[in-house]
């Protein structure tokens, strides 16, 4: 007796364009935003994030959320070297930079004068006033 194939059942996985979806990845979208770029463009009215992120799943090994910041490190790293770049020849961007990765700032901490003025009492060697 011959083995039956069976039938799948369901729709069949939906396939999204890697390049297409690492590049979204790297410039911030979320699960949402791709899957409704991707349905959009696809012409799929039924695609959601999770169907995205099964996908994901499915092609990388790894959940979105896993996927997503691997992706944004190597926007991060990029950015970075963008700023570094720009910082050599733009005072601007130099500033930029020493303020939020050295913790540098334009006005030293101020001193406070005190609410009330301070009243200096000198007596003298006798015990009287002077």
């Amino acid at each position: 007796m011959a083995e039956e194939k069976k039938k799948k059942v369901g729709r069949p996985p939906v396939e999204l364009d890697e390049r297409k979806f690492e590049t979204m990845m790297e410039h911030g979208y979320t699960c949402e935003e791709i899957a409704a770029r991707f349905s959009r463009d696809m012409h799929l009215p039924t695609l959601n994030a999770d169907t995205v992120s099964r996908w994901c799943k499915r092609t990388y090994g790894v959940n979105f959320k896993d996927f997503s910041d691997k992706r944004r490190r190597v926007r991060d790293g990029h950015l970075r070297e963008l700023l570094l770049k720009q910082a050599e020849t733009n005072p601007s961007v130099l500033i930029f930079c020493a303020k939020n990765w050295l913790g540098m700032r334009d006005n030293p901490d101020e001193v406070k004068a005190p609410a009330e003025p301070i009243r200096i009492v000198i007596e003298k060697a006798d015990g009287g006033n002077a």
